[in-house]
């Protein structure tokens, strides 16, 4: 019953974050990039480049900084919950995501920092922080549209390596899922109630296996033309 309480506290909660996540995400400032076109701008050299690069991070910081002062707030208010079994352990996760969030802002900022000295071709070291950000870390997935533009005009390794990177990060995920949902497959068959449950379970695991091997697939294959493609 406690477990049960627990949870439906946690519930609008969470419904509150994914609400918050969509509207996040939709406000994203203009400055701000795709993975992809992260991956791509870093590889290059011209000022205009840097420039974005540097506005594509300095973006990322505020939201970094914006979630930080969030979940800040969030450890407060927890502590006020009329749930003891919800209060220290919430409050807790919160407060280290705060802590994580101002470190990715500092992170973020120091790379914006570093790229726009680059694009004024000032002498620039670059964070050892950074890589992750660099790497497309944080920022959001292309979207269908800006997919579909990629998997038509791909011709050179660039191309080619963003769609690989793209597939394998996909089939990581379906991977991942698919282990979830084989867990939660033992979950329902240790109920009697739910036991059916279960069998939807194990075929949603079926799917995502093959599909992570699709992707797997299909990330070997671009990297076999980011080879040719010279």
């Amino acid at each position: 019953m406690k477990a049960l309480q627990i949870r439906s506290l946690w519930l609008p909660a969470l419904a509150f974050l994914a609400l918050a996540g969509n509207a996040a995400a939709q406000n994203t400032s203009p400055a701000a990039l795709n993975s992809l076109e992260v991956r791509q701008l870093v590889g290059h050299a011209g000022p205009s480049d840097q420039a974005r690069l540097s506005g594509h991070f300095t973006a990322l910081a505020e939201r970094y900084a914006a979630e930080a002062k969030r979940h800040t707030s969030m450890a407060q208010d927890t502590v006020g919950n009329p749930s003891r079994n919800l209060t220290a352990g919430a409050s807790a996760h919160c407060k280290r995501l705060a802590e994580l969030n101002s470190e990715s802002a500092t992170a973020a900022r120091e790379l914006a920092n570093y790229h726009q000295k680059l694009a004024t071709g000032a002498p620039a070291t670059a964070p050892t922080s950074g890589a992750r950000l660099e790497e497309g870390g944080g920022a959001p997935a292309p979207t269908d549209h800006e997919l579909d533009a990629l998997a038509a005009k791909a011709s050179t390794p660039a191309d080619h390596q963003d769609l690989e990177n793209y597939f394998l990060a996909l089939a990581k995920r379906y991977t991942a899922d698919s282990k979830d949902h084989a867990a939660m497959a033992q979950t329902y068959r240790a109920s009697s109630r739910l036991a059916g449950a279960g069998v939807h379970c194990d075929r949603l695991v079926e799917l995502l296996r093959k599909a992570g091997i699709e992707a797997a697939g299909a990330a070997t294959m671009h990297n076999t033309l980011a080879g040719t493609d010279r």
